[in-house]
């Protein structure tokens, strides 16, 4: 039996495409059936790092939306979550939606596949307008489906700049064509093989069909019927205009259209799969019964475009930024260090000198902190090494600069090892600054940034030395602290949405909290988003009897969906 051989999804120009869409951007990707549109969007989004949610077109829209709703679990879109639960109408939900969008704590992703759909229906119309022409926001958004001129009626007006992607941008490569090949059993010369790819398009789902075929009938007719209904659908005349009329006079935009579509392939000089003219491809042109060739005389699409960006000159930055929230790395005059490059003994003394105030320490204090059995000599020895190596790992011409000449990041005068107070920044030290800064009554958006740059723990490489632990524990102690509070202050103020966020947010921080686990779930069950609420519940529990902790009553009952459950339901169809 042969073995199912796996093919990539990825599309490297869209990611590249896709990785141009800034923060608030939308963007439109259109590209007949089997281009493998949401999977390729599914690849990129993965690897985002920050929350993406999905709504996919639906006949019944309110039925996609409580899905969506369903999903999210009541995190990052509580007010489309809560629309959706009670039914209300489109337009409700649309501006729930753009609400989740525009919070200052969301950021996040939306993608709406299958937005076709969606322009066929009034009121799903209106709803895809209101996103995008929402006031400006850090929220992506982007639109996926077959035809271009149904998702430019629905961002006609948008207020943003719009990214519109085709399938150019999708098609498969010839890699790829000779995996899903091999994994249909089909032989043939790499010659061959990319004949294949051009009569497909580079349409995977088209190329895959007729890979698996072989000589059953059958399945050409089936083949056949997919490229008609599916890949074609409306374009059907069209085409068949095109081919037969030839005429020399066609609108550019039109012929635009249908080649982001996939459903023409443009002259040599504009399409890696092109020849001397427009072309409908050879499997849509067999499928429909039209010739291959259309007019040559038609008009050429302008070259393609690309976008430059120009900075002004900087002076030069002689400062170091050590990320030490999270994995260790530096960024210094252009260049970014992993701290994996650092050797571990100035990776310790780079760590320590990050806990200790001003970033100061005397020799003895750092010997006995980093190499408490070395006797004296060895300890100063490793200490001397541990500080060039640092100073050689910050700077890579340390020692071609001449004696004194080199920026001095690493102090060693006296008997004192320091930073630089004015060249070297920490981010732990920054966060340390900002938390005794805001600690009385802090702004929402103060500790929105707060937790946008807590991205770990301190001392990562290092987690079991003690003072690491301590540092890190005052840090953590600082910062949940303020986070808790500002979690009552929002649930008492009745601001369901904020609360949620931020300790859901919180529990990222410390997710061995069962306490905090535990007022997730009843918050999230009291705002009526019950699947979440019960998945927090189960954590909750699983981390209390970890500890031999008996859980609370109205958790395990939340858990297991009981009496609970009905008591939360009837408290979210009153007003909050």
């Amino acid at each position: 039996m042969r073995k199912q051989m796996q093919f990539s999804v990825e599309r490297p120009r869209l990611e590249r495409e896709l990785d141009r869409l800034e923060a608030g951007g939308l963007g439109v990707i259109a590209g007949s059936a089997g281009y493998g549109k949401s999977s390729s969007v599914a690849s990129w989004a993965s690897r985002l790092g920050t929350p993406v949610r999905w709504i996919r077109g639906a006949e019944r829209l309110s039925d996609a939306l409580l899905l969506a709703a369903e999903d999210d679990g009541g995190i990052w879109l509580p007010r489309l979550g809560r629309a959706a639960r009670k039914k209300s109408r489109i337009d409700t939900c649309a501006a729930s939606l753009c609400a989740d969008l525009a919070a200052p704590y969301a950021s996040l992703t939306l993608i709406i596949d299958n937005t076709d759909a969606l322009t066929e229906d009034p009121e799903s119309l209106a709803m895809l307008r209101a996103i995008a022409e929402r006031d400006p926001d850090g929220s992506r958004v982007i639109f996926i489906g077959r035809r271009r001129a149904a998702l430019r009626l629905a961002t006609a007006r948008s207020k943003r700049a719009v990214l519109e992607v085709g399938a150019v941008a999708l098609r498969v490569s010839p890699q790829q064509t000779r995996q899903i090949a091999e994994a249909r059993g089909w032989r043939g010369t790499p010659s061959q093989l990319e004949e294949v790819r051009r009569g497909a398009a580079g349409n995977g789902g088209i190329l895959s069909a007729w890979l698996s075929r072989a000589d059953d009938r059958s399945s050409t007719r089936d083949l056949d019927d997919f490229i008609r209904r599916d890949v074609v659908g409306g374009c059907e005349p069209l085409l068949r205009r095109l081919a037969e009329e030839r005429s020399e006079t066609t609108n550019l935009h039109m012929l635009q259209s249908l080649w982001g579509e996939g459903l023409l392939i443009a002259p040599a000089e504009d399409d890696e799969l092109g020849r001397e003219g427009w072309e409908i491809p050879k499997m849509i042109a067999a499928a429909l019964s039209l010739p291959g060739e259309i007019a040559t005389g038609l008009p050429h699409p302008p070259g393609t475009q690309r976008t430059h960006v120009r900075e002004m000159p900087r002076e030069q930055d002689r400062r170091v930024l050590i990320h030490d929230l999270g994995p260790l790395h530096l960024e210094v005059d252009g260049r970014t260090v992993d701290g994996a490059a650092i050797r571990p003994r100035s990776l310790a003394l780079l760590t320590y000198l990050a806990t200790r105030p001003r970033h100061s320490a005397t020799r003895d204090e750092a010997i006995d902190a980093l190499w408490p059995e070395a006797d004296a000599q060895a300890g100063l020895n490793s200490l001397n090494q541990a500080i060039y190596h640092l100073r050689r790992a910050i700077d890579p011409d340390y020692d071609a600069s001449p004696e004194g000449g080199a920026t001095p990041y690493v102090r060693h005068e006296a008997e004192i090892v320091s930073m630089h107070p004015e060249l070297v920044c920490f981010d732990s030290a920054s966060l340390t600054a900002r938390l005794n800064r805001i600690r009385i009554r802090p702004r929402t958006e103060e500790i929105e940034g707060l937790l946008d740059d807590y991205r770990g723990a301190f001392g990562a490489e290092l987690p079991f030395e003690p003072w690491v632990q301590r540092y890190r524990g005052t840090i953590e102690v600082s910062l949940m602290t303020m986070v808790e509070r500002a979690i009552q202050s929002a649930h008492a103020a009745g601001d369901y949405d904020r609360a949620i966020n931020l300790a859901a947010r919180a529990t990222r921080i410390d997710p061995e909290s069962g306490e905090l686990l535990e007022s997730l779930a009843l918050m999230l069950a009291e705002d009526g988003a019950l699947a979440g609420a019960r998945r927090a519940a189960r954590r909750a529990i699983a981390l209390f009897e970890e500890m031999e902790i008996a859980p609370p009553r109205n958790l395990v009952q939340l858990s297991a969906g009981g009496e609970l459950d009905r008591e939360f339901r009837a408290r979210t169809n009153e007003p909050h």
